[in-house]
């Protein structure tokens, strides 16, 4: 696991990362069971967002705009460190105006204080230098009563799973397309979120409203927390 990185040698290394490890073909070129748990995560997540009242939501970490491409409001702002993936976003969201996409850091967005009413930060965390200074300037930018999202992957799960499926000769069925890392604890992944983690760092900022395991909460690849601005 990388952890000495300065935040320009971060955002150097993220993009190379991005184009490596390209979220979309993770979501879209895999094998069946792979896409199958994305598209669950995706839709899980879409639902717990539009519980929120408000039409205008961040999409922190918006990667590619698979996400994006599901949410429906007034105004859609998607956030990226990675210009690779800015790109990609563009092409998939071309011909849609209410969504805005910028490049900058999850550690310093550039929004006023409470802009807006849903915000979601889906399979980031692990990525940042510094995961909680996320989760504090996402509870900044929300309005009280904002709807907070985050979604995280189960790394213990997905590795010990990992290990039975290269041991059976089966990788390649299972990633089909894509180059899957056998832990991305040693490549892209800076952090390993787990969720009393991420309950301790939402604290006195949000409150949760509700929990969820994907594909299912036996075998939780993913979490997903639905929370509540204080």
């Amino acid at each position: 696991m990388i952890t000495d990185l300065d935040p320009d040698e971060h955002e150097i290394w993220n993009d190379g990362m991005a184009r490596l490890y390209d979220p979309d073909a993770f979501i879209t070129k895999t094998g069946f069971a792979i896409r199958v748990v994305e598209r669950l995560r995706l839709d899980r997540t879409r639902r717990a967002l539009a519980a929120g009242p408000a039409r205008d939501t961040l999409d922190l970490g918006c990667g590619a705009g698979n996400l994006l491409e599901l949410l429906e409001g007034d105004r859609l702002v998607g956030v990226d460190l990675s210009d690779t993936m800015l790109v990609q976003a563009r092409r998939r969201l071309r011909g849609r105006p209410e969504v805005e996409l910028v490049r900058a850091s999850a550690e310093a967005l550039p929004f006023p204080d409470g802009t807006f009413g849903r915000v979601v930060c889906s399979e980031v965390l692990e990525h940042v230098l510094d995961p909680e200074k996320v989760v504090a300037e996402i509870r900044r930018v929300c309005r009280p009563g904002a709807r907070a999202v985050f979604t995280v992957p189960n790394e213990g799960l997905i590795n010990a799973t990992k290990r039975v499926v290269i041991a059976l000769g089966l990788k390649r069925a299972i990633a089909g397309e894509y180059a899957m890392a056998d832990d991305m604890l040693d490549a892209w992944h800076l952090n390993e979120i787990t969720e009393p983690w991420l309950t301790g760092a939402c604290a006195g900022r949000f409150t949760l409203v509700g929990r969820w395991g994907v594909p299912s909460a036996l075998l939780p690849y993913h979490r997903i927390m639905a929370f509540d601005a204080a």
